[in-house]
């Protein structure tokens, strides 16, 4: 009988925990061999805990008033450190630039909690067999998930981006009243090339000038808080 693959889970709330670790070992071929509720638990028993895959959360202890490591660092560190163990992000925010974020820093599937069960084991599974996974309910949402998941193209572009990463950018920067001099200093780009994203802004958001870009941009929530 083949060896089962053993997953450890880091999430900060124990009801995802307990209801991951039932519907996991449900599956003969998955057994969930530990849990950590922040990264630093998981980072005292690495070297000892053995796994296949880490299934991890994004965001870890969100309110609390002390920092702590977020699932981003962890996974970089798990992806350098121990190449062998192979991670599986689980998140509800699975907007194209996190999902883009958390691949990058080294995880090689990512499930939204949005999704069924179904989808998670099917992730754990490909991942394990050293396949690249994106959950369907996540993958419906990007234009260029095939190219992303082939190494053609290095970020995710959502099926409804209004604005292109360059101008959210640069739109970034005048919402905190940079000028565009300072703007192309900080983006290392043209003074002329940022007057350009600017002036495409507009034409997009269908406004009159910068003043009301920003406001139609926050109102939608395109702005960072």
């Amino acid at each position: 009988m083949p060896e089962k693959i053993k997953v450890f889970h880091l999430e900060d709330y124990k009801i995802i925990r307990d209801g991951v670790r039932f519907l996991l070992n449900q599956d003969s071929e998955l057994e969930v061999v530990g849990e950590a509720k922040q990264g630093e638990e998981l980072l005292k028993v690495i070297d000892e805990q053995d796994m296949d895959i880490l299934l991890l959360d994004i965001y870890l202890d969100g309110m609390q008033e002390v920092r702590t490591i977020d699932g981003f660092e962890i996974c970089e560190i798990v992806s350098k450190k121990y190449p062998k163990i192979k991670v599986v992000a689980h998140s509800v925010y699975d907007d194209a630039d996190r999902v883009a974020r958390i691949m990058k820093a080294g995880a090689m599937g990512f499930v939204s909690k949005k999704a069924g069960y179904e989808e998670l084991i099917k992730a754990i599974k490909a991942v394990h067999a050293d396949k690249k996974y994106i959950c369907v309910e996540t993958s419906r949402k990007l234009k260029n998930i095939n190219k992303f998941l082939a190494g053609i193209e290095d970020t995710l572009r959502g099926e409804d981006e209004f604005f292109s990463k360059r101008e959210r950018e640069v739109l970034e920067l005048m919402a905190k009243g940079l000028s565009s001099r300072r703007i192309a200093e900080q983006l290392f780009i043209t003074e002329k090339t940022v007057e350009s994203h600017r002036k495409n802004m507009v034409l997009k958001a269908k406004v009159k000038n910068t003043a009301e870009l920003i406001a139609y941009a926050s109102a939608r929530g395109f702005l960072k808080v």
